[in-house]
């Protein structure tokens, strides 16, 4: 990643439901010269594993900050 990173705070803690773990991420942060945000990115995908859902939707949210904010 080519922004701030410590501008961004990213919490992929999965929801448990109908027997498996729900990845879906919360990115809060302030770009530099913007407006304080928070982007909720709803569920993303299934996983039988916690640390699977945690992986991808850590992830899946670094990608979304770096087309956001990245080079």
């Amino acid at each position: 990643m080519s922004f701030d990173t410590a501008a961004f705070q990213i919490d992929p803690t999965p929801r448990r439901a109908d027997g498996e773990y729900m990845a879906h991420a919360t990115i809060r942060g302030t770009p530099p010269g913007g407006v304080a945000f928070t982007h909720l990115s709803g569920d993303l995908a299934g996983f039988d594993l916690r640390d699977d859902a945690i992986r991808y939707a850590s992830n899946w949210a670094e990608e979304w900050l770096n087309k956001r904010y990245g080079a």
